[in-house]
């Protein structure tokens, strides 16, 4: 079982998944900031 584990995470394209899911949660994270940072100065005004 531990064998299997080594070849899978051995393969090209595990470490494709790896990186495509570690940039989906940093660009979704990021869009989440930024909507506090960049529309807080137009709900402020508004008010």
């Amino acid at each position: 079982m531990i064998e299997a584990r080594v070849n899978w995470a051995g393969q090209a394209s595990t470490a494709w998944w790896v990186l495509s899911i570690a940039v989906t949660v940093i660009v979704f994270e990021a869009v989440r900031a930024s909507k506090d940072v960049f529309w807080a100065d137009m709900v402020d005004e508004d008010e």
